[in-house]
């Protein structure tokens, strides 16, 4: 058995660091195997990974072979291909975040959004990225955590530091409003007064639970 000293309590298996607050372990014992085996998660035999693999492929091609049929000023197949690229790195990034459904909506959220921009920008830049897609993802990501939560029956304290920075990261396009570098105003205005809104809730109501969770994370 290990024992958390911050916790104050008793942990089975061979960890290094406590799942609750990320310190450091002692071990008390001699239990050093793991309660439940670790098993390798294998993507290679599921069918709908193997199906977007191949409908990626099939769009590339198709987009090449229609822009070779049909050439334009515009070469909107690399669009394409940057689309689908794009795809693949948030695929990852679930894939790779899946036992924290939380922290990954929140990393989805910086990688669209960093996306978008470079996308914008090395496409001509037309500001979609800062008028629509930034506060859109913050504001579709603030619904799905929460309806995640309420469906999975997640517990505040499993999904309040995310939402309480997926708020912050919501504020982000009050600095375009500030600036007066939108030629769409109404996202942004509609993503602050959401964030705001969801800022004051967590803080008022959770106030308490915030400061624990960030003792925990922070060792304090």
């Amino acid at each position: 058995m290990q024992y958390c000293e911050h916790c104050k309590v008793y942990l089975r298996g061979n960890r290094k660091k406590c799942p609750l607050c990320q310190n450091s372990l002692k071990m008390n014992g001699n239990d050093s195997e793991e309660v439940f085996p670790e098993i390798p998660v294998t993507y290679q035999n599921n069918v709908i990974f193997r199906m977007l693999i191949f409908l990626s492929i099939s769009i590339i091609v198709m987009s090449f072979a229609v822009n070779a049929m049909f050439p334009t000023e515009v070469n909107w197949s690399m669009l394409v291909i940057s689309g689908i690229f794009c795809m693949w790195i948030s695929l990852g990034v679930v894939i790779k975040k899946r036992n924290n459904i939380p922290k990954s909506i929140v990393w989805q959220v910086a990688i669209i959004s960093i996306l978008a921009v470079v996308w914008d920008w090395r496409t001509g830049w037309k500001g979609w990225s800062i008028d629509f897609v930034i506060p859109i993802a913050c504001v579709v990501a603030m619904i799905v955590m929460y309806v995640t939560a309420k469906i999975m029956h997640l517990s505040v304290r499993n999904f309040l530091i995310y939402m309480l920075m997926d708020g912050i990261f919501g504020i982000i396009p009050f600095a375009f409003l500030l600036l007066d570098i939108l030629k769409y105003r109404y996202p942004s205005i509609v993503c602050t007064t959401v964030s705001i809104i969801s800022l004051a809730a967590i803080i008022i109501f959770e106030g308490e639970n915030i400061k624990e969770e960030l003792n925990k994370r922070m060792h304090l």
